[in-house]
């Protein structure tokens, strides 16, 4: 697994392959941990559409959200995205908003998903 897969750890060559970036975090583990990325990004944030998913699902022949498991990667993944952004805001408290926007969210206090987090540079 590529442990870090998302949209920005991708290049296409001129020939148009696909390249993954950033492979600190290969390892041997469960794909689902990075399709739950993909995943992540279409329900938890509305980052790409249903049909973009539907796409990628097709594409990859495997819906990561049909799982057993999926919720508990996705809780994991969505954790851990509010972690980074503290980790942030604790240099730029213009990001404590988003911090506590995502706290409020993991608490089951800001609605269903998906939730109006915004990228956290």
């Amino acid at each position: 697994m590529h442990g870090d897969a998302w949209t920005g750890n991708v290049v296409t060559t001129d020939d148009g392959e696909a390249v993954l970036l950033d492979l600190e975090r290969c390892s041997i583990g469960p794909p689902e941990w990075d399709l739950t990325s993909t995943a992540v990004k279409a329900f938890t944030l509305a980052g790409i559409t249903a049909d973009d998913y539907n796409t990628f699902v097709g594409t990859y022949e495997h819906d990561v959200t049909a799982w057993p498991w999926f919720e508990t990667l996705r809780d994991i993944r969505e954790f851990r995205m509010t972690c980074m952004a503290a980790q942030v805001a604790s240099e730029n408290p213009q990001r404590h908003d988003e911090v506590l926007l995502r706290l409020a969210c993991l608490r089951s206090e800001h609605g269903p998903r998906p939730w109006p987090w915004t990228a956290v540079p």
